[in-house]
């Protein structure tokens, strides 16, 4: 899982380096989700990787948050 998580990681990280500044707006809703899903992935992590004991997931007062932040920056 660690290594999953990993190569995960570096993907939207490879990612989001190669988007071009002037796409970012236009990609704003893939970039919500994808920060959306690296907080999910931050949170796997925390949690030690205990994926298959408890559902791991964020409120949606905190999805709302990373959209705004997301939104913002965009």
């Amino acid at each position: 899982m660690r290594f999953q998580t990993q190569r995960a990681q570096a993907l939207y990280d490879e990612a989001m380096a190669l988007l071009p500044a002037a796409d970012r707006r236009a990609q704003r809703a893939g970039l919500i989700m994808a920060a959306i899903y690296r907080a999910v992935l931050d949170e796997i992590e925390r949690d030690d990787f205990r994926v298959l004991h408890h559902k791991i997931s964020l409120t949606p007062l905190r999805k709302l948050w990373l959209a705004w932040k997301t939104w913002v920056k965009g």
